[in-house]
């Protein structure tokens, strides 16, 4: 650009030195001033050109800078905003990771004492066993093989162990047998069952009455040794072989069955209360003259009780009608009939108490030959 200024001003200069010595060679002159002019406005345009091409270039390297620039925003915006979801998503790992740790810790705690529960529950499953051996173990298994007697018993705990219980001791002739349920269930029921199991056998051995077996019985297991209030029901037969007579004691218990071939029917009894409850208690004591050839059917409430999954129970009802159409074969036969009703009712349901049953007949001589 300073050199074109300086053409131009020295073409003005020409064109006054030559307006003066326009006489001389004015002619040649203009003409020289023409072309001059004319290279100068074609210069002039191509300066204006390069100066549109210039700006042109300029633009586009500040369109070109700009389009640089906001690239570079762009991306340091989203390279920010995906650092910073990086951050978040690293710390919420590093929460996870944290728990997870919690977690294990607390998983292997808790499997330490699941171990450790699982031992002792297997120990208390062990003690439980072997509690219901020496339970069972003190209930007769073996019944007399006698021409004149039919005699047989069933218990099944609800539990390892239970609070029912059975007996028999035999003399001579003379036949005492005892079935009782105990208040509760378990370990203190199976316990409170042994001390009345053991008193029956030592007291039956002096040869006393039922009505003062039970006396007895009751003054041992009241008062105040018996902390959990415990109790049972008991019923307590001594039999005359020779002559059928039956002597009992009903402390609370259910009325036993008498079953015959015109009438089978409950017994009515005295309703004294049941053991344990009060010390200096007297017990009163009944007698049938003769009861050969009628079986005699003494149960625990888990038969009548016994509920299925609607929570009906088997009903005194049912007892009484089964026991009244079918005939009697044996006293094992009948417990065991009754135990597959038992079952069939359940239906699938848990035992909800302990089941016994004690079934005795006095078989006269011409009545030998019939038992099985």
């Amino acid at each position: 650009m300073a050199s074109t200024k300086r053409f131009r001003e020295a073409a003005e200069l020409y064109s006054r030195m030559y307006e003066v010595t326009d006489s001389v060679n004015g002619f040649e002159t203009r003409k020289a001033l023409a072309e001059m002019n004319t290279i100068l406005h074609v210069d002039e345009i191509k300066m204006q050109e390069e100066r549109q091409r210039a700006q042109q270039q300029r633009l586009g390297i500040i369109i070109i800078a700009s389009i640089i620039v906001l690239s570079l925003a762009i991306f340091l915006f989203f390279r920010i905003r995906s650092a910073r979801r990086l951050r978040i998503a690293h710390k919420k790992l590093e929460d996870t990771h944290s728990k997870l740790e919690e977690t294990h810790k607390e998983l292997l705690s808790a499997y330490d004492q699941l171990e450790e529960t699982t031992i002792a529950k297997e120990r208390i499953e062990s003690d439980l066993r072997i509690a219901r051996d020496i339970q069972m173990s003190m209930v007769p298994s073996i019944f007399p093989d006698r021409p004149d007697l039919d005699l047989y018993a069933l218990m099944t705990p609800a539990k390892e162990v239970g609070g029912d219980l059975y007996g028999y001791v035999l003399y001579g002739d003379k036949l005492y047998f005892v079935l009782g349920d105990v208040s509760g269930k378990g370990v203190p029921a199976s316990l409170f069952m042994a001390q009345a199991t053991r008193l029956f056998r030592t007291l039956a051995a002096e040869g006393m009455m039922p009505a003062e077996i039970i006396t007895h019985i009751n003054n041992a297991l009241s008062g105040e040794d018996n902390e959990r209030s415990m109790f049972v029901t008991m019923f307590l037969g001594l039999i005359d072989l020779t002559t059928g007579h039956l002597n009992f004691c009903n402390a609370g218990h259910n009325p036993p069955i008498l079953i015959g071939n015109d009438t089978t029917e409950f017994i009515e009894m005295i309703p004294n209360v049941p053991i344990g409850l009060w010390p200096g208690m007297e017990f009163e004591g009944e007698e049938i003259a003769d009861i050969t050839g009628r079986p005699l059917f003494v149960y625990s409430d888990g038969l009548n009780e016994a509920e299925n999954r609607q929570q009906e129970q088997f009903s005194d009802e049912r007892l009484l009608h089964i026991l009244q159409t079918t005939p009697f074969e044996s006293s094992k036969k009948t417990i065991e009939l009754l135990s597959e009703e038992v079952e069939k009712h359940r239906d699938g349901a848990n035992p909800n108490d302990d089941l016994t049953m004690l079934c005795v007949k006095v078989i006269r001589d011409k009545q030998k030959n019939d038992k099985s």
